[in-house]
């Protein structure tokens, strides 16, 4: 027997699941490293010229509203134009919008307003960790489906209409146009559209210096013979400087009194200072035969110790949470950097 189609049915024919930006999971990266450098660094500022009150008498104008101007702007921009780089652009204003915004979340938890409530740091920092999951989880590691890529290329293309377009522009096109179904007619008339379009030659912008010379840097480096044991001393140290830290949490907390037992916050700083210890350990042995599979080990360990240790250490201790992240992030954006490089010729080819 046939079931009859309802209402129902017609509706859930007609919703067109959303295609995902083939930038979004860089876009949505910006969003979150902007509002740590916001949130580290009004912390900084506030604390370098002792809590400055900007208002007089009654008033003040507290920095959340700052962060909701910021927002507010983002918001516009991204409503306004189709440009991907003018997104970016958003997307970073949008972070600095929002560590400027929650780092007040203290005054809107505690009964008397207090900024400098203890957990209220921590509590922002675990904020952080779930925007940044839960970001990666909705942008997704899947590949692109046939009308995503299809839409991404259409997207890069409607960019750039009116000019002629750079080679490095046209091959990421061509890429996902590769990528999109082959017996579409869409994709073949954007095909023969596209080698209508005139070439020009890429013009290096000052921006994009920086990171090709570090890029060749990265290069001459990795391929000196030394530079395995040089990453291996790094690291080791680096392993090593935190694990010393942990135990010294425990020879401090019990100096006062060995009779107590290591508070939650102490101990799950050093159990996850541990684990993370172990997982770069196991990269160490990795090295000599895969730099890729060594820095994932690393940056595995760096991620225990950024998502895991850093909220124990700011519930202890605001300063030294602030400290010990920025020198977590540095070490997570160099192996995010490195592996891109490994893996750089790899994605080429397959290209």
């Amino acid at each position: 027997m046939v079931r009859r189609a309802t209402y129902a049915d017609a509706v859930f024919r007609r919703i067109v699941p959303p295609l995902r930006n083939s930038d979004g999971l860089l876009f949505l990266e910006s969003f979150v490293v902007a509002a740590v450098i916001s949130f580290l660094g009004i912390r900084a500022f506030l604390t370098i010229t002792g809590f400055p009150k900007v208002g007089g008498g009654e008033l003040h104008i507290a920095h959340m509203l700052w962060g909701g101007a910021f927002m507010l702007v983002a918001l516009v921009l991204l409503l306004t134009y189709l440009d991907r780089t003018v997104q970016h652009v958003a997307a970073v204003i949008a972070g600095l919008g929002f560590g400027t915004f929650v780092d007040e979340i203290g005054k809107f938890l505690t009964a008397d307003n207090d900024y400098f409530f203890r957990p209220a740091v921590a509590l922002i920092y675990v904020i952080f960790i779930v925007v940044f999951l839960v970001a990666r989880a909705v942008a997704g590691r899947r590949a692109l489906s046939h009308n995503e890529a299809l839409a991404n290329a259409l997207d890069l293309l409607e960019g750039t209409l009116g000019e002629r377009l750079e080679p490095q522009d046209r091959a990421r096109i061509v890429v996902l146009l590769d990528a999109s179904a082959p017996d579409s007619e869409l994709v073949g008339a954007v095909r023969a559209y596209l080698a209508t379009v005139a070439s020009r030659p890429d013009v290096e912008a000052w921006w994009e210096r920086i990171p090709r010379w570090a890029a060749q840097r990265y290069a001459d480096l990795a391929s000196d013979p030394g530079f395995d044991r040089v990453v291996t001393i790094a690291v080791i140290l680096y392993a090593a400087a935190a694990v010393f830290g942990s135990v010294l949490v425990i020879v401090t907390a019990q100096t006062g009194d060995a009779t107590q037992p290591l508070t939650v916050a102490a101990a799950g700083q050093v159990v996850s200072t541990i684990v993370g210890a172990a997982l770069i350990a196991r990269g160490v042995v990795a090295l000599p035969r895969s730099h890729v599979e060594a820095y994932r080990w690393f940056l595995r360990g760096v991620l225990v110790w950024i998502l895991i240790t850093q909220v124990f250490v700011f519930y202890d201790s605001q300063l030294a949470g602030l400290t010990g992240l920025a020198i977590d992030l540095a070490a997570y954006g160099t192996l995010r950097y490195a592996i891109r490089r490994e893996t750089a010729p790899v994605e080429a080819g397959r290209a």
